[in-house]
């Protein structure tokens, strides 16, 4: 008898009921053939470096031309010397003008520091404004929108008030002579 989709038809039932394949009752399984001494397939994944593409966005990108061959260098050499796995640029705005070298930690509780260049010293969650992406065939960065720092950004900006250094006090309007 038939009773509609999702139901089995009569003989079918019978066929279903008397297949075992033996893996629906583990208490039957002796202990010794529970434990698994072969190699360990699971493997601590390794914080992976963006080393190699830093250098390519620094070469390519960043720093493009001879005009550029000082500072492209000295930021080079900063890679090189730290022993940091991950790397990120600081831009002004989405202009993507290099403003800082930083070494990016994600084992210390997203430690953002300053390497090299012109910008703050450490970074925190709150300063970050746009993140970037570096795609080394087309040889430049993409802003990818997302609120959090992960390994896979390679450049951000931070928030525009945070660029707006000391302000300069002019002189009074009052005080100063009229030149005719």
């Amino acid at each position: 008898m038939y009773l509609g989709p999702g139901s089995l038809p009569p003989g079918l039932m019978t066929k279903r009921r008397g297949f075992d394949d033996g893996s629906s009752d583990i208490s039957s399984t002796p202990s010794s053939m529970l434990e698994y001494t072969g190699p360990r397939l699971y493997k601590q994944p390794a914080t992976k470096s963006n080393r190699p593409i830093m250098l390519n966005a620094v070469e390519y990108c960043v720093f493009p031309g001879v005009v550029n061959r000082e500072a492209k260098q000295r930021v080079r050499e900063e890679i090189s010397r730290s022993e940091s796995k991950h790397f990120l640029i600081l831009f002004r705005d989405t202009g993507c003008q290099f403003r800082a070298l930083y070494s990016y930690c994600p084992d210390r509780d997203d430690e953002v520091l300053k390497l090299y260049g012109t910008g703050p010293k450490q970074v925190n969650d709150r300063m970050f404004d746009k993140f970037f992406k570096y795609n080394s065939g087309g040889k430049c960065f993409s802003q990818v929108h997302t609120k959090h720092l992960t390994v896979t950004i390679d450049a951000f900006t931070i928030h525009n008030s945070l660029w707006q250094g000391k302000k300069v006090s002019l002189p009074n309007k009052k005080d100063m002579a009229l030149v005719i």
